[in-house]
């Protein structure tokens, strides 16, 4: 097209990126807080500068057409960078040192992730704001590449093709129940005990929880033996301490015999899934002091 997107209003720009993202001008408008008719100026007048149709509202649709995939992909590239910017000059004003926005998978949603991960971190590193979401391995990986996150701590599961995992360590999947369960008082149990028990599992529309049920059915555990479904790990663990049935998650070995008290770990009779969980960065990204403190604390952790 040859247009420097440098040089466009980056309102005008974000106003684009809504309309494509709330899939309408109506929607995006309702979130701007706008008119329709002062979104629909800004697209046409961002087309005119550009002297490209970037979508087409067809059939109840926003439709983009290949200049218009261009210029979205870039403008949400200079809005985060933006946005990345705001942050860092509030944080100067608080007196911060900067921030790392770090992306986990929700099996680290635990206890143990906050006393051997985040507050060891935040302790040597005061003045740095630590930003941690917990969700699916593979938005987060992505959002590391779209400059959403500085780094991510994920299982090796649909991961982006573009993306880099470094390897750090397995983690076995456990099975968990309150002291109370009758599950609790045996040595050892049987997978057939643990599908007669039920599991408590995260909803089947979840992506998490796809990749979960395939864990358990190269576990043993074939067929749907959830007996409640329930979104968000700390969510299932409540469940499970209010006796509805058995948890499973992955540990990793720094976590040894601090879990999720006041669960038990059940021994199962048999071999337990392993996955790989390993660290993403972008390429190239030589990051902050504290990003590079927080990927070397995740390294130490995990070290033979």
């Amino acid at each position: 097209m040859g247009v420097n997107l440098l040089a466009l209003d980056l309102f005008r720009l974000r106003v684009f990126v809504t309309v494509v993202e709330r899939n309408g001008y109506s929607a995006a408008a309702r979130h701007l807080h706008l008119g329709q008719s002062t979104v629909s100026h800004h697209v046409a007048e961002l087309q005119k500068a550009l002297g490209s149709e970037l979508l087409r509202y067809e059939q109840r649709a926003v439709h983009l057409t290949p200049a218009g995939h261009e210029v979205f992909r870039s403008a949400q590239l200079m809005l985060r960078e933006q946005e990345s910017l705001q942050e860092s000059l509030r944080d100067l004003r608080h007196g911060r040192r900067g921030r790392v926005r770090l992306g986990a998978s929700i099996a680290f949603e635990q206890k143990y992730f906050m006393d051997q991960v985040v507050a060891p971190f935040c302790r040597s590193y005061t003045g740095t704001l630590l930003s941690v979401r917990f969700g699916h391995s593979g938005q987060y990986a992505q959002a590391v590449l779209d400059r959403e996150l500085e780094l991510a701590y994920v299982i090796d599961w649909q991961l982006p093709p573009d993306v880099a995992l470094e390897p750090l360590h397995e983690a076995s999947l456990r099975f968990l129940v309150p002291e109370t369960h009758p599950l609790a008082r045996e040595e050892t149990v049987e997978l057939e005990d643990i599908a007669a028990a039920g599991l408590i599992t995260g909803p089947l529309t979840s992506l998490e929880s796809t990749y979960y049920r395939q864990i358990l059915r190269e576990s043993g555990l074939v067929g749907d033996h959830s007996v409640i479904e329930v979104d968000g790990m700390q969510a299932r663990v409540l469940a499970a301490q209010a006796g509805l049935g058995v948890v499973a998650t992955f540990v990793p070995p720094y976590a040894s015999g601090t879990v999720m008290a006041p669960l038990v770990q059940l021994s199962v009779n048999g071999p337990v899934a392993q996955v790989q969980i390993g660290l993403v960065r972008r390429p190239g990204d030589e990051g902050s002091e504290s990003v590079d403190a927080l990927a070397d604390w995740l390294r130490h952790l995990t070290s033979p």
